[in-house]
């Protein structure tokens, strides 16, 4: 009884195998983290800094994305995956470990250096072992993964954390990653290696380009750091385009589908990162429900997104890309706007069905732009051109949590330290006044993060429409 279909060959079963495990750790990661934060802070505190956790490993992983798949493409890609896996697994032991707000920040920073390189360097695995007609349809079982891992994942981690701690949901990704490094072995890789060097010094001046630009919206110092993100911005361009072997090909934002396909996705980024980032504080800290029901709240957005991305792979090349981005971006639109009529009364079902319907739309809209990238690039480029898909969606991901957190900041003021209660699930059921007065600033603040949600959301939708309608066949034979 075979359980994959028959049109995989050997090579490109092991390869499916190896890229789907190291994503299983990383989509454990995105769900069973999001659960257990708001009990992390009633243990550890520093409520104020509660967005640093997600924005820290979100800059690291953005900074070092395209250095990685710069790597990929010179060296590449099994020693970058291998690199990448043992450094995210250790960085998960490190941060489950922490005994300070301060450290779990430097660990998660930690944690997305091994992220960076894992699903960019995993997915472009993917694009060497398959042509454009199987591309689509491995998109269902990249996006299955996710799915397990959100029916899993905020299940066992509020289970945990009710349980045992928080710290352990950081721990189930030590078993997981010794079986994807174990399988990663096995794997005998297609390596075209055509030599090259790293350009460091544009890494190094984006790596710092992007960390003042964080630092930034996140408002710290924004009269100084900003600008100097900026200078450093221009100056990072300077660079590329005067090296002759440069960290980012700028050459590539000149195809149509790759320089609108990257701007749409640091839109998408910002609207993914900023939901789980924020909707399981409001289910926990306003609605009152426990772990294991924030949870539910935030896997039905992971559920959701293999049932778009497996459906729309099937059917990529009948419907076409355009038109599966324009209807995932309206999906995503909906979802927001569901958001935002959500009140301290309201039942929990309310935000599933908002989260879920974020999720399909995440799910129909994103795989598609991967797709059309790397069909738009040949062997020699498809490292650079993947990990600049990532690195625009996690760049969007950091500026947009750090921006509506520096909103909730805001919203809450000198209240931050009223709220480790109202997050606590052991003393949420026994609010006094203050509490109760406490959870409707948390509301309110949160009700804020949700219709900026909902207004980048629209500009995801405007950017679908004016993408160009592209015969992917066609753009895969012109690349090879």
């Amino acid at each position: 009884m075979r359980i994959f279909p028959s049109w995989l060959t050997r090579e490109q079963l092991v390869g499916l195998i190896v890229v789907m495990t190291g994503m299983a750790v990383a989509a454990l990661d995105s769900t069973v983290v999001g659960t257990a934060m708001p009990t992390a802070i009633g243990d550890l505190g520093g409520v104020d800094r509660y967005s640093w956790v997600f924005a820290a490993y979100l800059l690291v992983s953005t900074a070092t994305t395209p250095v990685f798949g710069r790597f990929a493409d010179v060296h590449g890609r099994k020693r970058v995956y291998i690199v990448a896996l043992v450094t995210f697994v250790v960085a998960s032991m490190l941060c489950g470990l922490s005994t300070s707000m301060d450290q779990l920040i430097a660990f998660r920073a930690l944690q997305g250096l091994g992220a960076g390189a894992l699903i960019s360097t995993g997915i472009t695995m993917l694009g060497d072992l398959f042509d454009i007609r199987q591309r689509g349809r491995v998109q269902g079982f990249t996006g299955s993964v996710w799915g397990m891992s959100a029916i899993v994942g905020p299940t066992i981690g509020g289970i945990i954390t009710q349980a045992f701690s928080w710290r352990w949901t950081f721990f189930v990704n030590l078993p997981i990653g010794i079986i994807a490094f174990v399988l990663l072995l096995t794997l005998h890789e297609r390596e075209e290696h055509r030599g090259g060097s790293i350009d460091w010094s544009g890494a190094l001046t984006f790596a710092a380009a992007a960390a003042l630009l964080l630092v930034g919206v996140n408002g710290t110092y924004p009269a100084l750091t900003l600008p100097a993100a900026v200078v450093l911005g221009v100056l990072f361009l300077w660079i590329e385009r005067r090296t002759s072997e440069p960290l980012v090909d700028l050459t590539l934002l000149s195809i149509p589908i790759i320089g609108l396909g990257l701007m749409l996705q640091v839109v998408l980024g910002a609207i993914q990162f900023a939901a789980t980032t924020f909707i399981p504080p409001y289910a926990q800290g306003v609605l009152g429900r426990p772990p294991i029901e924030a949870g539910l709240a935030l896997g039905a957005m992971s559920i959701a997104w293999p049932i778009g991305s497996t459906t729309t792979g099937w059917f990529l090349l009948r419907i076409g890309f355009r038109r599966a981005v324009i209807v995932g971006t309206t999906l995503m639109t909906l979802g927001g706007l569901l958001l935002t009529t959500i009140t301290e009364t309201s039942p929990l079902g309310l935000v599933v069905v908002a989260s879920a319907l974020m999720g399909l739309g995440f799910g129909v809209a994103a795989p598609p732009l991967v797709v059309a990238i790397q069909t738009a690039v040949a062997y020699g480029r498809r490292g650079i051109a993947t990990s600049l898909v990532n690195f625009s969606r996690s760049l969007g991901g950091a500026v947009g949590v750090a921006a509506m957190g520096a909103a909730l900041n805001a919203a809450i003021g000198t209240r931050a330290g009223e709220l480790q209660a109202v997050l606590d699930p052991r003393g949420h059921a026994s609010l006094d006044a203050a509490g109760i007065e406490a959870r409707d600033v948390l509301a309110n603040g949160l009700h804020t993060v949700f219709v900026s949600m909902v207004v980048i959301a629209l500009v995801a939708l405007f950017l679908a429409w004016r993408l160009p309608t592209h015969d992917l066949e066609a753009a895969a034979a012109e690349a090879a």
